[in-house]
């Protein structure tokens, strides 16, 4: 694996000019030189809601999809359901989100990759957490992937890049449940009304409710849902147990490409840069000023550069940015405080997913 990472700026951004870049980037990389005749190439990346304007269009990913075809290799977009309420957890309303998008438009199969039961696929990686792993088993299968990234800030991880996109957006619904559960929420005594509204927000029946809510933890799948329309905010992400959640979504990040690390390539779009994910139904003011777009085989190096370059930027006072807004200061951690990003980085090294050492190559 290289440990190469290209950058191509878009400080000056314009809609027609990203696609442009793309292209160019993509070129850069030579990820054609690595995929054949009738191959299958997954283009992992994510169909948000249609409260979101910060996704990655349509029009970014098609000049990929023509470089594909251009070598008679057969393309598909895909992702996986989420566990959380919304569209993305059903996959007919997942596929409707998609379509208001725009991503039918570009003509190609379109998959949810964790359907039914039987598209899962258990990969051995003997891990620290994981023996085994529960990957989506469409995008398994595929001989070579794209991971196509937004990056934004993430209330568990803190940064949220080509690791997390590839290790949750990869997992199948038992695998999500697997890494959620490590972190599962809890309820303070203090703020709780004792007023029944998580018990209807529960898809699994977890909660009951006496003199305050109670979680079985047995039976928590860590969807957070009760977290989201909680009256007094009484229910808490676990941030305490944040190490351990990075290291979960890390190791399945392993598995799903475990048969094609050199054939998987990452590219994170540094645009918009939201403090929160864009799975959140409020708007976001980006933390710093847009940057560009990379791309690398390494993951765990793209990552590191992503955060590097976030960082050296000048913090938006009209943000959730707390604090650090100065260049050279953690913006993740004027975001999220109590959470160590670095720690997913570190762990991808350890384990052997890629290299926080980097060479970034300016195009």
């Amino acid at each position: 694996m290289t440990n190469e990472v290209y950058l191509i700026d878009v400080t000056n951004k314009s809609e027609d000019n990203i696609p442009q870049k793309i292209q160019t980037l993509y070129e850069t990389t030579q990820f054609n030189d690595r995929i054949q005749k009738n191959d299958n190439i997954a283009i992992k990346t994510q169909f948000i809601e249609s409260h979101d304007t910060t996704y990655i269009k349509p029009e970014y990913i098609e000049p990929i999809i023509e470089s594909i075809k251009e070598k008679e290799a057969s393309p598909f977009l895909t992702d996986t359901n989420t566990l959380f309420n919304g569209k993305r957890s059903n996959t007919d309303k997942h596929l409707e989100a998609a379509n208001e998008k725009g991503f039918f438009d570009l003509n190609i199969p379109l998959i949810i990759a964790n359907n039914t039961p039987a598209d899962e696929i258990e990969v051995k990686i003997s891990k620290a957490v994981f023996d085994k792993v529960k990957v989506a088993k469409e995008i398994y299968d595929s001989d070579a992937m794209i991971v196509i990234s937004h990056i934004t800030g993430h209330t568990l991880t803190g940064y949220s890049g080509a690791i997390k996109n590839t290790g949750s957006g990869c997992a199948t619904r038992n695998g999500k449940i697997e890494q959620h559960k490590l972190a599962a929420p809890f309820i303070s005594r203090i703020a709780c009304l004792a007023c029944n509204v998580c018990i209807d927000l529960c898809p699994e029946e977890a909660i009951t409710v006496d003199s305050i809510a109670h979680i079985d933890y047995d039976k928590c799948i860590g969807c957070n849902n009760c977290i989201s329309d909680c009256p007094t905010d009484a229910i808490k992400l676990n941030k305490i147990k944040s190490e351990e959640y990075m290291k979960a979504v890390t190791e399945y990040a392993y598995g799903a490409i475990e048969n094609k690390k050199d054939k998987t390539l990452y590219i994170n779009i540094l645009l918009n840069i939201n403090p929160d994910s864009d799975c959140n139904s409020y708007d976001q003011n980006p933390i710093v000023d847009d940057i560009g777009i990379l791309a690398s085989y390494n993951p765990v190096a793209i990552d590191q550069a992503s955060y590097d370059l976030i960082n050296k930027q000048e913090g938006n006072e009209n943000s959730m940015l707390k604090n650090n807004h100065d260049p050279e200061k953690d913006k993740f951690k004027g975001l999220w405080r109590n959470i160590d990003s670095y720690f997913q980085f570190d762990y991808g090294d350890e384990i052997g997913l890629g290299s926080k050492k980097y060479n970034l190559i300016k195009i």
